[in-house]
């Protein structure tokens, strides 16, 4: 779940500014830059979101990730991008022992937010059954092969979590590559941007307020030449017995989390390590979270729902900098 969306808070200017726009990965992405593309560039820049499509997508049952998903425990030889996305993958979840874990996808299943569709959440009994299938220690990579292997042939990967912000990633190379210096590229929230804005200042984010359902913006911040992802609980959710049950699931309890972080908000160089630490760090909550942060001097925002329904911050030291003082009303 991402909680994310910019806001551009000022008149424009009169520049040429091109932008492109498009569905991808079950969302929308838009593409602004201060330069003009042609053809062959817009068409590389679709290229690489359905290299991402065909190769990562759990919807797709031809796609790379789900036949590797329904094969057995044999090495099985993944594409250059794939391979690097799951590469990425592991090192997160060692990095975060295992609150960041792509083989939690059978527990995400059973609760009805991935592909398979649940009309009633799983039971204890179901959910142990499952347990034995969820953890990275069951994948391991060959680099010199470019393989990977599973030791249980029904792990199953979902490479949701840092897919989006990969794609940011692979957009922003294509760009580069073509010597553009000002651009905002975002798909589904995660956002990536690079130079100034058409009024030739910082790109201006807004972080969204934690509303199930309205979009109102919370805080903007100042961001260029860097990343920044959100993940939450709060609008992507299952009713029952009355409670909400959150589509973040901890892997190492194959539950859904149940503390008060409503949201999280990474800023990084990657777009792709931003989405994944999002991701983390709403599994981990509060304390566990930020202590995280901190130790890696990650600029993280938390936004958490006290007892009393109010909403309070939780801002780690190297985020502060890219805080604007107030929120405007100027949007557009």
């Amino acid at each position: 779940m991402t909680a994310l969306s910019w806001y551009r808070l000022t008149q424009p200017a009169p520049v040429a500014w091109d932008v492109i726009q498009g569905e991808t990965m079950g969302t929308t992405y838009t593409v602004k830059l201060l330069a003009s593309l042609d053809r062959g560039t817009r068409a590389e820049i679709e290229i690489v979101l359905e290299k991402v499509n065909t190769g990562m997508s759990t919807y797709r049952e031809d796609s790379e990730l789900s036949r590797f998903n329904t094969s057995g425990t044999n090495p099985f030889k993944l594409s250059t991008d794939v391979f690097q996305i799951m590469y990425d993958a592991l090192q997160l979840s060692r990095e975060t022992s295992g609150a960041f874990d792509i083989t939690v996808g059978p527990v995400v299943n059973a609760y009805g937010f991935g592909p398979d569709i649940q009309i009633e959440l799983p039971t204890e009994a179901e959910l142990e059954t499952l347990r034995p299938r969820v953890g990275y220690q069951h994948l391991s990579l060959d680099e010199s092969v470019s393989t990977i292997q599973k030791d249980t042939p029904e792990v199953y990967c979902d490479l949701s979590a840092i897919a989006k912000g990969y794609g940011v990633d692979e957009v922003v190379r294509v760009l580069e590559s073509k010597s553009v210096e000002n651009y905002f590229v975002e798909i589904g929230g995660e956002v990536r941007c690079r130079g100034t804005n058409p009024d030739g200042v910082p790109w201006r984010i807004g972080i969204e307020k934690p509303l199930a359902k309205a979009r109102e913006v919370h805080r903007i911040v100042s961001l260029s030449d860097r990343a920044m992802a959100t993940s939450g609980t709060y609008r992507n959710y299952v009713e029952a017995n009355g409670k909400q049950v959150s589509h973040t699931i901890d892997p190492r309890t194959g539950r859904p989390v149940s503390h008060s972080v409503l949201s999280v908000t990474v800023i990084h160089d990657s777009c792709e390590w931003a989405d994944g630490y999002a991701t983390a760090l709403t599994v981990m909550g509060e304390k566990e979270g930020l202590a995280f942060a901190q130790n890696r001097n990650l600029a993280v925002l938390m936004l958490i729902k006290e007892e009393n329904g109010t909403l309070r911050e939780a801002i780690s030291p190297a985020f502060e900098s890219y805080l604007e003082e107030n929120v405007t009303d100027e949007s557009n």
